[in-house]
């Protein structure tokens, strides 16, 4: 829950996506730490759900239409968050740093929406165009949703096990 991952600015993009569309969106924030503890205190909106820490997140992925990480963190890289998504099944709608491209890139198109920051800021009213246009169009969630098991090949953990096994023997297999 650090500022940097962008909740302030998720929250005030679902609710002007649910003034444009009409939709009953629905936001939840999973996690700990000084934007929790903000937003416990000021209170939210009833579609705003703040659950604190959880340690089964892919749960509430494979229970939601898509995964959501509207990241301004300079140090972003490979984002846990995007992996569990992509094994609960659900495409995610991101901020297009580190290496969340790749990610989510698949041979026929990404399995998630990405948004660019401007000088490592999100823009609200683009990011509320975007959940709005998702909120009111399930045919394109479903397009991404059809996607992710391309995406989420690369996360298979037994091949990723196969892939460090096999460095590991060509590792010691030439030192013999």
């Amino acid at each position: 829950a650090l500022g940097e991952k962008g909740w302030l600015e998720a929250g005030a993009a679902v609710d002007r996506a649910r003034a444009a569309s009409g939709r009953d969106i629905h936001l939840i924030l999973i996690g700990e730490g000084l934007c929790f503890d903000i937003l416990k205190t000021r209170g939210v909106p009833a579609h705003i759900h703040l659950e604190g820490f959880r340690g089964n997140i892919r749960d509430y992925f494979a229970a939601s239409d898509l995964g959501f990480l509207p990241s301004r963190f300079h140090g972003e890289s490979f984002p846990l968050v995007v992996i569990d998504c992509l094994l609960a099944g659900r495409p995610v709608l991101a901020s297009s740093v580190g290496e969340i491209p790749y990610m989510l890139q698949t041979e026929a198109g990404p399995a998630g929406e990405l948004f660019d920051l401007t000088d490592w800021a999100i823009d609200i009213d683009d990011l509320a165009a975007r959940i709005a246009h998702l909120a009111s169009h399930p045919d394109a969630v479903q397009d991404l949703v059809a996607r992710v098991p391309l995406a989420r090949e690369k996360f298979d953990t037994v091949r990723m096990r196969d892939r460090y096994d096999a460095v590991y023997r060509k590792t010691t297999d030439s030192r013999k």
